[in-house]
């Protein structure tokens, strides 16, 4: 194997697929990156069973030849390059030979008859979207699955398809995102899928926001394909149906405000929380909204906005601050509606403009 390539070609290939590798597994193939040259292009792959990588490069190949090699290492010495530096890759057969300018390295390898296989799946199932619109459904609903969840639905990302809509959604118990995406044409058939958590993120990072994305799946496992760029998954086989059914409850209780001058003031009371809890107190009227802090050992914390807009009886609701925050932090227009039922009831989160929302659970404590 020889061939030449410049370093942002395959530092971007390789900053991606080290996140497709398995860093604890015993196995040390999983480990690995594997590498093929062939006559016009050059092949990455790495898996880490449960998820895999691959990419493919048009190149000029001196030499033919394929082998592995530790991926985090290889990644480790393309990232010191100079962006500008052409890397030649040589395989003797028996050592992976690095060289740039007055550098050289001399990489120990595996043999590529260990690397497990990743095949294209018999797809029931596909669907093509943009990859800008992927990217920020993403971004606005990955944070809210679950890292720990007794039931194991729980910890992926649900993706439903149905007619010309593809909803995102997630859910960590105490918080729920929902993501709504117009397609441009009706869908032959609907499905749901649930993607872990860890793909999930994988697949933001390789997200150039301006290509199309291609989707293919049987239900038990995927497959996206974003430019040269392939990734594999397999899929969690339980899935939440009935997520977006919980924002049908009647709010009477409507909020408009200032989301920066709202997040300001949740930050200035919550260092002095309960830092189990992180628990905020929420008094909204149409004079005036509160937040402070329940009464801790550290004392008490208050602070005051005013609302755009009110529709209601005033009410009191307790949240934890830190995870409302988070929410608000998601949020990338001026103004956020809060709609309220009652002080036990879930509370509802939508930007003004914008085709997703939230829901958060309030604590069930009192004011004291």
């Amino acid at each position: 194997m020889k061939f030449k390539i410049i370093k942002n070609e395959v530092f971007y290939i390789l900053q991606n697929a080290v996140n497709f590798i398995s860093m604890k597994n015993t196995n040390t193939i999983l480990q690995n990156i594997y590498i093929s040259a062939e006559k016009g292009k050059v092949v990455f792959k790495t898996n880490s069973i449960l998820s895999g990588f691959c990419a493919e490069l048009d190149l000029d190949v001196e030499m033919e030849g394929t082998t592995t090699v530790i991926c985090k290492k290889l990644f480790d010495i393309i990232k010191e390059f100079s962006d500008s530096s052409i890397i030649e890759f040589f395989f003797d057969g028996s050592r992976l030979k690095i060289s740039s300018g007055q550098a050289n390295f001399s990489l120990a390898t595996m043999s590529p008859e260990f690397f497990p296989a990743m095949s294209d799946i018999t797809a029931e199932y596909s669907l093509k979207i943009d990859s800008s619109l992927l990217a920020d459904a993403l971004d606005k609903t990955l944070f809210c699955v679950a890292t720990n969840a007794t039931k194991i639905e729980f910890t992926g990302l649900h993706l439903k398809v149905y007619g010309n809509k593809l909803e995102l959604h997630s859910s960590d118990f105490q918080r729920i995102s929902s993501y709504v995406i117009q397609l441009p044409e009706e869908q032959s058939d609907e499905f749901i899928i649930n993607i872990p958590k860890k793909t999930a993120s994988d697949i933001l990072k390789v997200l150039d926001r301006t290509s199309t994305i291609e989707i293919y799946t049987d239900l038990k496992q995927f497959m996206l394909i974003a430019g040269n760029i392939k990734i594999y998954s397999r899929l969690i086989e339980k899935a939440v149906k009935s997520i977006n059914a919980l924002f049908s409850s009647e709010t009477p209780i409507e909020v408009l405000v200032d989301k920066d001058s709202l997040s300001d003031n949740i930050r200035k009371v919550l260092p002095i929380s309960t830092e189990i809890t992180h628990a905020i107190v929420l008094s909204l009227s149409s004079d005036q909204i509160t937040v402070y802090t329940l009464e801790t050992e550290y004392g008490q914390g208050f602070d005051k906005l005013n609302a755009i807009r009110y529709s209601g009886d005033p009410i009191d609701v307790i949240l934890n601050g830190k995870l409302l925050l988070e929410i608000l932090s998601h949020i990338d227009c001026n103004n956020v509606i809060l709609k309220l039922s009652g002080r036990r009831n879930p509370v509802f989160i939508y930007p003004e403009q914008g085709n997703y929302k939230y829901l958060i659970v309030p604590l069930a404590m009192d004011r004291g």
